[in-house]
């Protein structure tokens, strides 16, 4: 063989070979390249989301624990405003008001409504006293666990037969108070 025969044949041998090295690549190098790639970024997506797995789970356990040391605080929030109207309850805390003060209601009337997303109890009741019995009677109810409003009162002096004609003070002279209170509960 002549020198450029032994040439050409090199030439065509590194072409050929170029070539393979190529297609090889092109084939399956750069395929398995390419799905590395994918795979890295998968990973790394993947541990982003176990890491911010761990902050809300860390999150949650601190909200937990939160939960358990304000236990106390929400059975007090659960008083105040419970899941149901508790209308015994009520009946049984404005009694014990009224003989804690010395003033004893005439009469009271229970009625459920509902106003602003709550379940509204209206308690409407009346009774005689004087001014300073109520202010203390109206105090005791304002120091209750339990949300009550109160929402409309009247008052009337009471004339009685054997104060006609003579004056008397106001604060003394007997009023009738009537109340409309409202308690809150849980829809």
């Amino acid at each position: 063989m002549s020198e450029t025969t032994k040439q050409n044949m090199s030439i065509l041998a590194i072409t050929i070979l170029i070539a393979a090295s190529v297609y090889i690549f092109i084939n399956f190098i750069r395929p398995e390249m390419e799905q590395r790639k994918d795979l890295v970024a998968k990973i790394n997506e993947t541990q982003e989301k176990i890491q911010m797995l761990k902050d809300y789970q860390a999150k949650f356990n601190v909200l937990t624990q939160n939960y358990q040391n304000l236990g106390d605080k929400i059975e007090m929030i659960n008083q105040a405003l419970p899941n149901e109207s508790q209308t015994a309850q009520i009946l049984a805390t404005l009694d014990a008001l009224s003989k804690k003060t010395g003033l004893p209601l005439n009469s009271l009337n229970f009625n459920t409504q509902t106003k602003d997303n709550f379940n509204v109890l209206e308690i409407k009741t009346d009774f005689n006293a004087s001014y300073d019995t109520f202010k203390v009677w109206l105090g005791e109810i304002e120091k209750e666990l339990r949300l009550i409003d109160l929402n409309k009162i009247n008052i009337k002096v009471v004339s009685s037969p054997s104060s006609l004609g003579k004056k008397t003070k106001t604060t003394s002279s007997p009023l009738q108070f009537s109340l409309d209170l409202l308690t809150y509960y849980q829809i």
